[in-house]
C-alpha cells in the first residue's frame, strides 16, 4: 500500500510509531477519489506479540485493514478507507496524542471529505474515543466502537506480553480503565458527533474477551449512545460476514442518539436489570 500521510517516529522512551494509509477502494490512488464525499479510518486494537520483540514496536496493520480484506472491499463501495496502525508501546490513552491521528483527520477534511467515520476495533475503540472528546472539531462526523472495552478487560492482568507491550496491555485492565475513565469523568462526546457501540456477545455476556458491560458502559448509556448486538466472539465483527454487514448498515445509516427509555429496553435484554 502506498503511505499517504504520516510515518511518523515519536521523541520519548519508548517511542510511538504510527502510520495513516489508504486502503480501498485503490491504495495507488492518491488522495480522495473524484466525487467522494465519505471517508473511513479503521484503526485496530491489541495484538500479542509475546515471541516477537519487532512486532510490538512497530505499526503493523491488520489482516482485516488490508485492501483485499472482505471489510475494506464492503466499505470501497460506500466511501475512500484509510487506514491507522500503531506501535504498542504506551498506554492506550497516549496513542492518539503522542501519533499524528488528529492532524490526519483533519487532513482528510482539507482534502475535502465532508463525512469522516473512524471505526475501531476493541481497543481501538478506545482511541477513536478519546480523540473525538478531546478533539471534538478535528472534523470526525461518526465514530463506531466494535468490541471495546471501554470498562477494561480482566484478561488484561494475564503476563502474555513482552516488557515493551506491558503498559498497553495493562491500561486496558478494568482498573486502570476505571481510574481513566473517573479523572475523565467530566469529558463527553460531542453532541453533533454520531457515535455508536457494537456489542459481541458469544454467551454468558461477553465475547469471550469484553463483556457486554465493558463494551457499553453506564456513562455511555447516560449519553444515549445507541448500542447493537452482534452475536459472536470478540473479532467476528471485522472478520465475518454478519459483521462486515453490519458495519456497512452503520456507515450508511444514521446514528441518532437514544432516549433513556430506549436505553433502559435494551440494556435489560443485554444485560438484564
Amino acid at each position: 500500500m502506498v503511505l499517504l500521510s504520516l510515518l511518523l517516529l515519536m521523541p520519548g522512551q519508548p517511542a510511538l510509531k504510527s502510520i495513516f494509509v489508504k486502503s480501498g477502494p485503490n491504495p495507488f490512488v492518491v488522495g480522495r477519489s473524484e466525487g467522494q464525499q465519505r471517508a473511513i479510518v479503521l484503526i485496530h486494537g491489541l495484538g500479542l506479540h509475546p515471541l516477537a520483540r519487532d512486532k510490538v514496536t512497530q505499526a503493523i496493520p491488520r489482516s482485516w485493514q488490508q485492501p483485499t480484506s472482505p471489510l475494506v472491499l464492503s466499505l470501497s463501495k460506500l466511501a475512500d478507507v484509510y487506514i491507522f496502525a500503531y506501535s504498542q508501546t504506551v498506554p492506550v490513552e497516549k496513542v492518539a496524542e503522542e501519533s499524528a491521528l488528529s492532524r490526519s483527520i483533519e487532513r482528510l477534511k482539507k482534502d475535502g471529505y465532508t463525512q469522516i467515520i473512524l471505526i475501531g476495533h476493541s481497543a481501538g475503540g478506545l482511541i477513536a474515543r478519546q480523540l473525538i472528546e478531546d478533539h471534538p472539531q478535528c472534523g470526525a462526523t461518526k465514530i463506531i466502537q466494535v468490541n471495546a472495552p471501554n470498562g477494561g478487560s480482566t484478561w488484561a492482568t494475564i503476563g502474555l506480553t513482552r516488557e515493551e507491550q506491558t503498559a498497553f496491555f495493562k491500561s486496558l485492565s478494568v482498573p486502570a480503565r476505571e481510574r481513566l475513565l473517573s479523572f475523565r469523568k467530566e469529558k463527553t462526546l460531542p453532541q453533533e458527533v454520531e457515535f455508536g457501540c457494537v456489542v459481541g456477545s458469544l454467551r454468558l455476556g461477553t465475547d469471550g474477551i469484553v463483556s457486554c458491560r465493558s463494551q457499553w458502559t453506564e456513562d455511555l448509556q447516560r449519553q444515549g449512545i445507541p448500542a447493537f448486538l452482534l452475536p459472536g466472539g470478540h473479532r467476528d465483527a471485522v472478520a465475518t460476514p454478519k459483521g462486515v454487514e453490519l458495519l456497512t448498515r452503520l456507515v450508511r445509516d444514521p446514528l441518532p442518539r437514544w432516549d433513556q427509555d430506549k436505553v433502559a429496553a435494551f440494556r435489560r435484554g443485554l444485560i438484564g436489570k
